[in-house]
C-alpha cells in the first residue's frame, strides 16, 4: 500500500487550524494526495469544493482518490460538468463538489466547510470573473495549491492572497482600493510617462516585506530538494529567417502594418507583439483570416527536428502557440507519415504512454497543468515559447517529473535576432524571482 512521504504529512499538519493556507509545493511532490488525505482525516467536514482547471477537475482528482485507495472519498465527490442545466442538477445532488474554475459562477455565494483552489495562480487577477466568483464563496477554510506561485513577479501575489481569504471578505470596491494602495506602496511602473498603453510593474520593496503578513500561512517545498528526477537539459535552436521574412519583421518593429504576399495587413499597437511573433512563424492573422507567407522557415526546422527524433524511435511532446502554427505543423507531419494527435483526443494519454503516437501536440494553456506524461517520451519541443513562466515551467514538468526513467531534453526553437531570444531571457529572470520566493518561504 502506498504511503505518504514525511513532507506530505508535514503539509497536512500545516493545514490544520488555519482559515487561509497556501501550499506552494513543487511540481511532482504530491499536493493533490496531501489534500485528499487531509480531507479524509477531517471527520467533522460535511462539505467541500475543489476548484481546478477543467481537464484536471474532470480527470485527475477522483482518479487520485482511487490511486490512494480513498474509495469513500471517491464516491462522495461529484464532478460538475455538462450543460448549465446538467451542472445545476449535479450541484443540487451533493455538498462534495469538484468543479472547473471557469464554472465557478455556478456556485457563487454558496457555503462550504473547505474550498480547495488547485492552480492558485489562476486567480492572480483579482478583477477577473472567476476571482470575483471565488470571493463570493463562503468557507471556514480556503486552501490554495500551486507549484509556481510567483511566476510573473510579485505583482501577481495580491489576487492569490485574496482568493484564499487573506484580509477577510470585502466588497469589490474595497478590494480594489486595497490593491491600489498595496501596489503604490510596493511597486513602481517602469513604463510611466512613456506614452505606452500598458504598464510594467517592478517591486521596490524587498520580497520579505511584501510577504511579511502572510508568510506564516504559506507552506513551501521545492521539488529539487525532494525528488530524484533524471537530468534535464535545455537546448536553444536559433533559426535564420529568409531575407524576405526578416525584412517584414524589421518593418513591423517600426510600423503598425506589414505587407505579406502583396496584401496589406493593418493593426493597432496592442496587437504588435503578437504579430511580430507570428511573422517569426511565417504567417499573420488579419481579422478572421490567416495569411501565410510562401516561407515557413522556423516551422520547417521544427518539423525536420521532430522527424529526426521519430526516426530514432523517440516520442516528442510539442508545444505551439497559435492555431495556424498547429495547422501548418500537422500538414507537414501528415506528409511525413508521422503519427500524432492532440490533447483534445479523449485517448491521448493512453496513446502517448503506450507509444501509439510519435508526436503529441499541445498548447501550454490547455495541457500545462496536471498531466502525467513521464511514462511516454522524454523529448519536449517548443515551436513557439511562451512569455508566461508559469506555463513554461508547468509544461516542462509534464515530462521532467518523478517516474521519468530517462534524461529529459527540452528544445526551444527561436527565430534569430528577434524578440524570441528576449522572451527566453525574461523567462530566466522570472525563474530567478521564483527561486527567491521559495527560499524565503521554504519550510
Amino acid at each position: 500500500m502506498r504511503k505518504l512521504h514525511n513532507y506530505q504529512l508535514r503539509a497536512i499538519e500545516f493545514c490544520k487550524g488555519k482559515p487561509s493556507v497556501i501550499l506552494s509545493v513543487g511540481m511532482g511532490l504530491g499536493k493533490t494526495a496531501s489534500i485528499l488525505h487531509y480531507i479524509n482525516q477531517a471527520t467533522r467536514m460535511t462539505s467541500c469544493l475543489i476548484v481546478a482547471p477543467k481537464r484536471v477537475a474532470e480527470n485527475n482528482w477522483k482518479q487520485e482518490c482511487l490511486d490512494w485507495n480513498l474509495n469513500d472519498l471517491h464516491d462522495r465527490f461529484v464532478v460538475i460538468k455538462g450543460t448549465k442545466a446538467q451542472r445545476a442538477k449535479l450541484i443540487q445532488s451533493s455538498r462534495w463538489l469538484i468543479i472547473g474554475r471557469d464554472n465557478l459562477a455556478d456556485v457563487e455565494d454558496m457555503q462550504f466547510d473547505l474550498v480547495v483552489l488547485d492552480e492558485l495562480t489562476s486567480f492572480k487577477n483579482h478583477e477577473s470573473n472567476r476571482s470575483k466568483a471565488c470571493y463570493s464563496i463562503n468557507a471556514y477554510q480556503k486552501i490554495g495549491l500551486t507549484g509556481t506561485m510567483m511566476t510573473n513577479g510579485a505583482i501577481d501575489l495580491f489576487g492569490q492572497f485574496c482568493a484564499v481569504g487573506f484580509g477577510g471578505k470585502t466588497s469589490n470596491k474595497e478590494r480594489n482600493n486595497t490593491f491600489y494602495r498595496w501596489r503604490g506602496t510596493h511597486f513602481k511602473d517602469q513604463l510611466a510617462g512613456s506614452g505606452l498603453q500598458f504598464q510594467k510593474w517592478k517591486a521596490i520593496s524587498p520580497l520579505e516585506v511584501i510577504l511579511d503578513k502572510v508568510k506564516d500561512n504559506i507552506f513551501t517545498l521545492d521539488s529539487r530538494d525532494y525528488l530524484e528526477i533524471p537530468e534535464v537539459t535545455y537546448h536553444e535552436h536559433y533559426v535564420k529567417l529568409t531575407d524576405e521574412e526578416y525584412s517584414e519583421y524589421m518593418n513591423l518593429k517600426t510600423k503598425l502594418y506589414c505587407e505579406l504576399d502583396g496584401e496589406l495587413v493593418a493593426f493597432d499597437e496592442n496587437q504588435k507583439f503578437a504579430k511580430l511573433q507570428t511573422i517569426c512563424d511565417g504567417f499573420v492573422y488579419d481579422d478572421d483570416n490567416t495569411i501565410r507567407s510562401e516561407y515557413s522557415t522556423k516551422i520547417d526546422e521544427v518539423v525536420d527536428f521532430v522527424d529526426r527524433c521519430v526516426n530514432e524511435n523517440e516520442q516528442v511532446l510539442l508545444f505551439y502557440a497559435f492555431r495556424e502554427e498547429k495547422a501548418w505543423i500537422e500538414e507537414k507531419l501528415k506528409r511525413l507519415h508521422i503519427k500524432f494527435c492532440d490533447v483534445k483526443d479523449h485517448n491521448f494519454m493512453h496513446k502517448w504512454n503506450s507509444g501509439d503516437i510519435d508526436v503529441l501536440l499541445a498548447h501550454p494553456a490547455s495541457a500545462g497543468h496536471g498531466l502525467n506524461l513521464q511514462h511516454g517520451g522524454r523529448i519536449l519541443v517548443w515551436s513557439t515559447i511562451t512569455y508566461d513562466f508559469e506555463l513554461f515551467a508547468q509544461a516542462n514538468a509534464r515530462l521532467a517529473r518523478q517516474g521519468q526513467k530517462r534524461a529529459v531534453q527540452i528544445h526551444c526553437f527561436m527565430a534569430k535576432d528577434t524578440l524570441e531570444k528576449d522572451k527566453l531571457k525574461a523567462l530566466r529572470e522570472k525563474e530567478s524571482e521564483l527561486n527567491n520566493f521559495l527560499e524565503l518561504t521554504k519550510q
